[in-house]
């Protein structure tokens, strides 16, 4: 069994969670825990000028499209109750409302939410999906994506860890789990993201791994590309690519999706790592 390789899986397990936090990736980037995390602008880039927002909580999402009349007039419907059918498909009752001028006191009881049709929203990735919505018996088809206006930056100082699992592993390694904790640092300039962790190996022996990525961002979430380079001690160690998707960071850090592959195994997992204060 190549030492190394047993090395990158046990010691994954208790202190590698570092290294993958710092490059800003990793556990289900998900502020819902029922799926992937739909709450963004969504639009059609050939056709911008309308839209549709949507805001997730567990298995329920609340849309509001803004489209435009017959008249061209700018108008609006509300879908307050789409429920997830499976793990990407919401669905549910579209609504007009009506009720006081903006400028006037606002009176509750003068709003009116009339049902016009419906409205599914099918995901079949993270960041692109169908709409398909009817209004008093016209039915609408889209494509849609998160709108991007402004990049994160993940740049900064990070506790957090790694859940992973390690699996068609070769040269003497083997399959199993990998759990990897300690302090990460990242820079992030332009779209390069550069992550290093220190750490302590199952050894003893102090380490490093460094991953470095194109930085891509989609409406709320981005994503990592890259390669990484691990030493133990003096000992060159693990070496390969990795992606980390679905990135959603905060003021308090960041989470994401972890998938990578080395000289000895795959890995597939969730990131997520905490600011650090110091």
């Amino acid at each position: 069994m190549d030492p190394f390789a047993y090395d990158m899986t046990s010691l994954l397990k208790r202190c590698a969670a570092g290294l993958l936090v710092t490059l800003g990736f990793a556990m289900p980037a998900s502020a819902t825990t029922f799926s992937t995390d739909f709450t963004d602008l969504w639009y059609n880039p050939a056709e911008s000028g309308w839209g549709v927002n949507l805001i997730q909580q567990n298995n329920v999402i609340f849309a509001t499209l803004f489209v435009y009349a017959s008249d061209n007039q700018p108008f609006w419907f509300v879908a307050s109750n789409l429920q997830a059918t499976s793990g990407n498909t919401f669905s549910g009752t579209l609504f007009q409302t009506s009720g006081p001028a903006f400028f006037q006191a606002f009176n509750p009881n003068a709003v009116v939410n009339s049902p016009v049709g419906s409205m599914t929203l099918t995901f079949n990735t993270a960041s692109t999906g169908t709409l398909v919505y009817t209004v008093n018996g016209t039915q609408v088809t889209k494509q849609v994506q998160r709108q991007t206006w402004a990049g994160e930056n993940l740049s900064g100082n990070y506790l957090g860890g790694l859940t992973a699992s390690g699996t068609n592993c070769g040269n003497g390694a083997t399959n199993g789990p990998v759990l990897i904790f300690d302090t990460l640092t990242v820079s992030h300039s332009g779209g390069q993201v550069t992550a290093r962790v220190n750490f302590f190996n199952s050894s003893g022996t102090a380490s490093v791994c460094t991953f470095s990525g194109a930085y891509g961002q989609n409406g709320r979430l981005g994503n990592v590309n890259g390669s990484f380079s691990c030493t133990f001690g003096s000992t060159p160690g693990n070496q390969g690519t990795f992606n980390i998707s679905q990135i959603d960071a905060t003021v308090n850090g960041f989470n994401g999706v972890f998938q990578g592959s080395d000289q000895f195994c795959n890995y597939n997992g969730f990131f997520g790592g905490v600011r650090d204060v110091i």
